[in-house]
């Protein structure tokens, strides 16, 4: 689990951007391109989509939590109206209970898939509804009426979190991100050259005893490049997972089989 916190944001994006970073480099020096570019224009077209898209999608994972709770909680107190009224049989307490955890078992099947068909669920949540129906003389009317708040709650947790689901972050945000980290190197490259070579000719000329001594700063370009495009990459990375908090694709994603346990 400890290597896994640190490896879980690598992909195949992440082998693209170092290759891209490694090859701007490259070109960057066979061509001796070297600017004094203001690198304020890579918050703007690359830090700020980033971490834009990112907080965003971690309130879409706080809101599936809460819409989650939600709908668990309210279907653990029909639950329990049911199994305080005196007048409803063990026999029909002990149907309730099994359509409320089929409800949460159907839930759970369908945020898990990669199929947007919730027949199976609205299914679930109608025989829930045809059953207080049967049941609410038995019931009594204030009990009655709660068990219908909360039947209200219930469904508004489930299509709340089905919409978190279905619904993402803007795409042509994330898709215009992910092409200006491929692109950045290209415009770090030549910045990096030309900031670091002066730095070193300003080393070189205050060297001690007035004498020269040349820095090699290769690999100090080659690896900056290479470390800054790995760093934007993950954070990508990072966002694409948790962007659907139920598909178990990362870390942070939400853990459902917990919500199926009961009380």
């Amino acid at each position: 689990m400890t290597l896994k916190k640190y490896t879980s944001a690598l992909n195949f994006r992440t082998l693209i951007s170092v290759i891209i970073s490694l090859i701007a480099t490259w070109i960057a020096y066979k061509y001796q391109l070297t600017y004094n570019l203001d690198l304020t224009i890579i918050s703007v077209a690359v830090v700020f989509p980033i971490v834009f898209t990112l907080g965003s999608a971690f309130q879409r994972r706080e809101k599936a939590l809460e819409h989650l709770g939600r709908a668990k909680g309210a279907l653990a107190s029909i639950k329990y109206c049911f199994s305080v009224s005196k007048k409803v049989s063990e026999a029909d307490k002990e149907k309730v209970y099994k359509e409320v955890k089929n409800v949460k078992t159907q839930l759970i099947k369908f945020l898990y898939s990669e199929s947007n068909d919730k027949n199976d669920l609205n299914n679930s949540i109608t025989k829930i509804q045809d059953f207080i129906k049967l049941n609410r003389d038995l019931l009594g009317g204030s009990l009655s009426l709660r068990v219908y708040r909360l039947m209200r709650d219930v469904i508004m947790g489930i299509e709340n979190s089905i919409s978190i689901k279905v619904h993402r972050t803007p795409q042509s945000i994330r898709a215009y991100c992910e092409l200006f980290i491929y692109i950045f190197p290209f415009y770090y490259a030549p910045t990096l050259i030309y900031n670091i070579g002066n730095a070193s000719m300003g080393f070189e000329i205050g060297s001690t005893f007035g004498g020269s001594e040349m820095i090699d700063t290769t690999f100090l370009v080659y690896a900056l490049n290479t470390i800054i495009s790995f760093i934007l990459i993950s954070l990508f990375n990072v966002q694409e997972q948790i962007e659907n908090p139920f598909d178990g694709d990362g870390m942070d994603d939400i853990k459902l089989e917990n919500y199926e346990l009961d009380y």
